[in-house]
């Protein structure tokens, strides 16, 4: 089985290789992009979704709150749960002037834990930028995502920080759509919200990573099934050979 980590195709596809390819220029995109409603191509799916006219939404690895402002602006949300543990985004998260979105300065994991992570900082005129988007549990593994799209790697340097996770056994309020995008973290995330995805069964929609058919033979216990977005067929389909950059596990009632 096959994994694509390319977001979209064609000219989008071709910018983002420019972007990423030097660690500053990534670094002023990432910044200017929290003021638009870019997001990945494939994201667009969940306009697609057979979901309640208002519904809840968790979003695990939050981030800048770029994925949830998209959400926000493309469904009709009651409230949006962000759980991100890395302190710069949380600041950014609670300055967002939206009373649906509650911030939690915590991740979501199996077990109550605090874990050492890893992201780059590139260094620029004696100045330090964070890339805190590629934070990972896994120092191996940013070093190969690293090497995998900056061809500038001369002054970063690897950051190390402690962060907690925490088990989410329930919520108060019925949830109908997971986002989960913690590089490389993901099957621990759905494990640590197994009671809601077993109570409330939401939509999934999961950033593809090593441990994708993992994640997977998780949730056919209840009844979910693997699909990938196609914007242009504005259609899921059953993911057979090669994985997209975003996989949703969906429920029947979800394609209804």
């Amino acid at each position: 089985m096959k994994i694509s980590k390319t977001a979209s195709s064609g000219l989008f596809k071709f910018l983002e290789k420019i972007i990423r390819s030097h660690p500053l220029v990534y670094f002023i995109f990432r910044y200017f992009i929290r003021y638009t409603n870019i997001f990945e191509d494939d994201a667009h799916g969940v306009s697609y979704l057979n979901l309640k006219k208002q519904i809840n939404i968790i979003d695990v690895g939050a981030s800048d709150g770029i994925a949830s402002k998209f959400f926000i602006k493309k469904l009709n949300v009651a409230n949006i749960f962000c759980f991100e543990p890395n302190k710069p985004y949380v600041k950014i998260l609670k300055k967002l002037k939206y009373k649906n979105m509650r911030v939690y300065d915590y991740g979501i994991g199996e077990k109550n834990k605090k874990y050492n992570v890893f992201y780059p900082s590139y260094q620029f005129f004696k100045k330090n930028f964070d890339l805190v988007t590629y934070t990972f549990y896994d120092k191996k593994e940013l070093l190969k995502q690293i090497n995998l799209d900056f061809k500038f790697k001369r002054n970063i340097n690897i950051v190390q920080k402690e962060i907690f996770l925490k088990r989410i056994d329930k919520l108060n309020l019925k949830i109908s759509l997971i986002k989960i995008d913690v590089n490389g973290h993901e099957l621990s995330v759905v494990k640590g919200l197994k009671n809601i995805i077993k109570k409330d069964k939401p939509a999934l929609i999961i950033e593809t990573d090593k441990n994708i058919n993992k994640i997977y033979d998780y949730l056919k216990k209840f009844n979910y099934k693997k699909y990938s977005f196609l914007r242009k067929k504005r259609s899921f389909e059953k993911i057979k050979n090669t994985y997209p950059l975003n996989t949703y596990f969906l429920q029947s009632f979800h394609l209804v």
